[in-house]
């Protein structure tokens, strides 16, 4: 025999969660408005720093992009830029910090062989540049040392100095020509300041597995930012290098990413910028002007869409495979 009780309609909650006593204020009860995360100054100096170890590595490794011009050894660029889960994986088998000190020696042993011999290395410098490839390695060590509530700053500061370090590295490699590829092998140099923050506290060191980067390509967001990053970098290479003035090609870089910034939060959701600029970069097919205006604008409509449209965990995974591809875009774009 089955023995049913009459529950009240809506059923009483064994703890009210509203009080049903008189209100105690005049005014709506509502939520507190969202909290932008901020770094401790301790923390904000370690980010700092990691910072610009990535920014100066992504910075080198356009620098010779822009010198390359059509060569199809871009192809081999691109797939070493492509190596950051691997770099990453292998912090957590090996000190980060003499992983990355051995790729930014090898870089910086290549850079140099191709600036005494421009004709005969250009290749091997270019190679060598992309070998440093750190986002994921960077981004494992904030994600080990900054608790979870201030993580995402961190995370930004990441994507800021990737953003910043290529479009500067891009434009002064094309404003110059072979006379900026000293200062690609200066940033090298640069970013040994940040190589002693990669170190551990102690902890097992802890990265993302392989199904983590599928999983995030797979989702409708990460597949849709893959997808425009790619595209938008082969639109903006094609018929590389652009015929601009010196003074275009480094500031128009710099413009696109300023005008990004300034768009994006009145923008209604996350992928509206990175298609408008690659829209862009499609019609510089007609403009020279657009397409590194358009790929300034990349480099931080991507940091942004990934701020505003990833999950939290998912962050970083959806930076790195955004960066990816569009340095494989840029890669193809340049060679077609």
């Amino acid at each position: 025999m089955w023995y049913v009780r009459a529950v009240s309609d809506p059923p009483r909650l064994p703890e009210e969660i509203a009080p049903t006593g008189p209100r105690l204020s005049r005014f709506r009860i509502l939520p507190p408005p969202p909290l932008r995360p901020r770094l401790f100054p301790d923390e904000a100096r370690f980010a700092l720093r990691l910072s610009l170890l990535l920014g100066c590595a992504e910075f080198a490794a356009w620098v010779w992009f822009a010198r390359a011009g059509e060569r199809a050894t871009v192809l081999g660029w691109a797939a070493l830029r492509i190596l950051k889960p691997l770099w990453a994986l292998l912090g957590t088998r090996a000190p980060r910090p003499a992983i990355a000190s051995a790729l930014l020696l090898l870089a910086l042993a290549g850079t140099c062989a191709g600036l005494l011999d421009p004709r005969g290395f250009v290749a091997f410098g270019l190679l060598a540049a992309a070998l440093p490839a750190l986002g994921d390695l960077c981004a494992s060590a904030a994600g080990d040392a900054v608790t979870v509530e201030r993580r995402s700053a961190a995370f930004a500061w990441l994507d800021m100095a990737q953003g910043l370090g290529s479009a500067l590295g891009l434009g002064l490699g094309l404003a110059f020509g072979s006379a900026a590829l000293p200062a690609g092998a200066a940033a090298l140099l640069l970013a040994f300041a940040g190589v002693r923050d990669l170190r551990d506290r102690g902890t097992p060191r802890s990265t993302w597995p392989r199904p983590a980067y599928l999983h995030v390509l797979r989702s409708p967001f990460g597949a849709q930012i893959c997808v425009l990053a790619f595209f938008g970098g082969f639109f903006a290479l094609q018929k590389f290098p652009p015929p601009l003035p010196p003074w275009a090609a480094l500031l128009l870089p710099l413009l696109g990413m300023v005008i990004a910034a300034r768009a994006d939060p009145h923008l209604p959701n996350a992928v509206i910028l990175p298609r408008a600029a690659v829209v862009a970069a499609a019609l510089g097919l007609l403009w020279p002007h657009l397409r590194l205006l358009a790929l300034g604008a990349l480099f931080a409509a991507l940091p942004a869409a990934v701020a505003r449209g990833a999950g939290e965990m998912e962050r970083p995974l959806a930076s790195s495979l955004a960066w990816s591809f569009l340095a494989a875009g840029a890669a193809v774009g340049a060679v077609l």
